[in-house]
């Protein structure tokens, strides 16, 4: 069983201050504000934690009350044919929790789980923040045979209709992953050769944390190959 509490404070950075003009990469055109205070944090963690020869796992809450905290909300206007956002700043409330279980069903197999959610609010309003991740559950396995391990997971994920006033809702979508690799050692070096698969099901889906999601969906099916080797 492990708690920690934090007391902290933040200067708001040059950008949340002066910003104005365009973000290429969020194509968003950003407005700060030079009146903005520093941020003031308490923070309380608390988890609890098992580890055993064929469980694994732990569960972490969070609670984080954030007075004057800085955030970049779009305003729902565009400007110079970029989405306008503006540095504003108010008393927040970031609330959470995290899981994950390791279960082992033999000793090359193992199946992984878990979980994160999170909920957070402009205090003064009850207004949900913008950008703040919907509820996700991961299931997974991981197969081992010698230096051999295959690791099929999927992502679920749910529908965020909690929004901020001038964000849109984005639907819960399903993601299938494939991780596998080789491992062969040698007196003075190992050899990985590996494969990424990722949306195996080419499954169309928007991230919620993206300023572009309206006209930029996710990645689709693709797979990468690597090879590395360490010496030592």
């Amino acid at each position: 069983f492990v708690t920690n509490y934090t007391h902290s404070y933040r200067a708001p950075a040059l950008e949340e201050l002066y910003s104005y003009g365009p973000h290429a990469g969020n194509l968003t055109f950003e407005i700060g504000d030079a009146n903005l205070r520093r941020e003031s944090a308490e923070g309380l963690d608390v988890s609890l934690r098992h580890e055993h020869s064929r469980i694994k796992g732990e569960v972490n809450f969070f609670q984080y009350w954030i007075g004057d905290y800085v955030y970049l909300a779009p305003t729902g206007g565009i400007q110079d044919g970029l989405i306008e956002v503006l540095y504003r700043q108010g008393d927040a409330h970031y609330q959470g929790i995290e899981g994950r279980i390791d279960a082992g069903v033999c000793p090359n197999l193992w199946l992984n789980l878990g979980v994160d959610a999170v909920r957070a609010t402009l205090t003064s309003t009850d207004m949900p923040l913008p950008r703040i991740p919907p509820l996700r559950g991961r299931i997974g396995m991981d197969v081992r045979y010698k230096g051999l391990s295959i690791r099929p997971g999927l992502l679920l994920t749910n529908q965020q209709d909690r929004i901020f006033p001038t964000e849109t809702a984005t639907a819960g979508y399903g993601v299938i992953d494939l991780a596998a690799w080789y491992v062969y050692t040698q007196r003075h070096a190992m050899h990985v050769f590996g494969v990424d698969a990722f949306n195996l099901g080419n499954n169309l889906y928007r991230n919620h944390l993206s300023f572009i999601k309206e006209i930029a969906p996710e990645i689709g099916r693709g797979i990468r190959a690597y090879y590395t080797i360490q010496f030592f």
